[in-house]
């Protein structure tokens, strides 16, 4: 329940503010798991530079995956928006090349 609710005040809740406090509750949580997992991602990073260079370091999702549903699926959409960005680039890119060499 909410820090700053008695156990009192909750039987004189309604339903609803009861729901909120629940949903109040579940987004602290949130809050506090991703503050803790930004440090833990920070130490484990800078650890992992000395001991190996290939060292990536997992996404809340990996540990909470009903948690950081939708995260993760943002995410998701913003890499494929990335590769196709740099795809067209790529494409653009030989395609300049192409035209030069034929030219010459």
């Amino acid at each position: 329940m909410d820090a700053g609710i008695k156990v009192q005040d909750f039987w004189t809740m309604s339903i609803p503010e009861v729901h909120d406090c629940i949903r109040s509750y579940g987004r602290r949580a949130k809050i506090k798991i991703l503050q803790q997992f930004i440090q833990a991602e920070s130490i484990a990073e800078h650890i992992g530079r000395y001991l190996n260079s290939e060292n990536k370091a997992r996404k809340p999702w990996d540990f909470y995956p009903e948690l950081f549903r939708e995260e993760r699926e943002q995410f998701e959409e913003s890499k494929q928006e990335e590769q196709v960005v740099t795809a067209a680039e790529n494409r653009r890119l030989y395609a300049a090349e192409f035209n030069r060499r034929r030219h010459q």
